[in-house]
């Protein structure tokens, strides 16, 4: 089981927001963010990434880009999936959603359906 944060905004919509580390940011960055709805964390990696890579092709040369981008790619995929969901904690937040509680679940659909069932019993 995972621990889970809910969070709930004044329509009625229901997150549920897994502690600890996230495969999902470490392994698809760019995408994770957009579905999130992190717009600005996406496209700044997206915009970032690019200009790193152009930066190290002019200054670094051929010969070394490819271990430099490799190296530093995988920096920020360590620190997306260290850093991802408190970050759409956070997001959620900023969007207007409220923290409820925190509890044991498989998964965040679990999460949320467990938060229900305690809440109406």
């Amino acid at each position: 089981m995972r621990q889970f944060k809910i969070y709930t905004n004044p329509q009625g919509s229901y997150e549920a927001v897994k502690q600890g580390w996230s495969w999902p940011a470490f392994f698809f960055v760019f995408i994770w963010a957009v579905i999130k709805k992190m717009w600005a964390l996406g496209v700044g990696f997206f915009a970032g990434y690019l200009a790193l890579g152009l930066i190290i092709d002019i200054f670094v040369g051929n010969e070394a880009t490819d271990l430099v981008i490799t190296i530093v790619s995988i920096i920020i995929h360590i620190i997306f999936g260290h850093m991802g969901n408190d970050w759409r904690e956070n997001n959620l937040i900023k969007r207007g959603y409220k923290y409820k509680g925190t509890l044991d679940a498989f998964t965040p659909e679990g999460a949320v359906a467990l938060f229900f069932e305690k809440r109406v019993n």
